[in-house]
């Protein structure tokens, strides 16, 4: 199977100067799904750690998921992202909500600090230059395994870590399960309101991956190719970047955001 993927646009998700600018004129956009859409699949892990909980939202952007959280009861929320830009507008339109300007590969909270973090497509958007979603050693790669190498550092031992995301399991198992994170790794799949795609969401625990590698990972993988000449909407080339559109798909569903600004 040979794929044609963009190779110019899309990398502008990588840029903070990209975030900053577009969040100095956007007001909200939700990347993804909105809370209401994967609220049933968190229920039981919101339930676990409680309404005290201490929660951490990496790659916040201007989304309402850390207000939906509020509402519905958690009251302990830190939400961090790349751009200054966003975090001085979203502190002073939320002041009971804490936001702070933070690179999600240099998460500075110390150990054990948070019951639940949580991630929409941020780790998406480490990997944009990526040639291929099969290759572990790419930079973006890389990028995505400190991330999660600092979420293990900040959460606690009996903590849960969910990732949002239109990446296809078997992409993304194999990094949650790397060695080191010691996770157990649930995923669930879901359509957003009026949405066409499936997403997926990814529960992690502490535990043994053994389960989830043994029926997502595999060997090998297509043959992608890079192709300067082929265009798409924004959405469009996102979506086949991350390699969602590798195995089948549409494309005309949400873009998703920056390795520090989208939620």
């Amino acid at each position: 199977m040979e794929v044609s993927l963009a190779n110019n646009h899309n990398l502008k998700y990588k840029d903070a100067d990209y975030w900053n600018k577009r969040f100095a004129e956007e007001d909200s956009y939700e990347w993804l799904a909105t809370y209401e859409d994967i609220k049933p699949i968190m229920k039981e892990a919101l339930k676990k750690v409680g309404p005290q909980a201490k929660i951490l939202q990496i790659g916040c952007g201007n989304s309402q998921l850390a207000l939906d959280l509020y509402d519905d009861g958690f009251q302990d929320i830190t939400n961090v992202d790349i751009s200054e830009v966003v975090i001085n507008k979203m502190t002073a339109k939320h002041p009971h909500l804490k936001f702070v300007q933070m690179d999600a590969t240099k998460l500075d909270f110390g150990n054990e600090k948070f019951d639940f973090v949580i991630e929409k497509a941020t780790l998406d958007a480490f990997l944009v230059d990526s040639a291929s979603p099969w290759d572990l050693t790419s930079k973006g790669s890389q990028k995505v395994l400190q991330v999660l190498e600092n979420v293990k550092k900040v959460l606690k031992v009996s903590g849960v870590f969910m990732s949002i995301t239109f990446s296809q399991p078997h992409f993304r198992v194999p990094l949650l399960a790397h060695k080191g994170l010691d996770w157990s790794i649930k995923v669930d799949k879901f359509t957003s309101t009026g949405g066409v795609l499936d997403y997926f969401i990814f529960k992690c625990e502490e535990g043994d991956a053994g389960p989830a590698v043994a029926q997502w990972c595999v060997r090998g993988g297509p043959k992608i190719e890079n192709n300067e000449a082929w265009t798409s909407s924004d959405e469009d080339e996102f979506l086949m970047k991350i390699g969602t559109s590798s195995i089948g798909g549409s494309s005309d569903e949400e873009e998703a955001g920056s390795g520090g600004s989208q939620g």
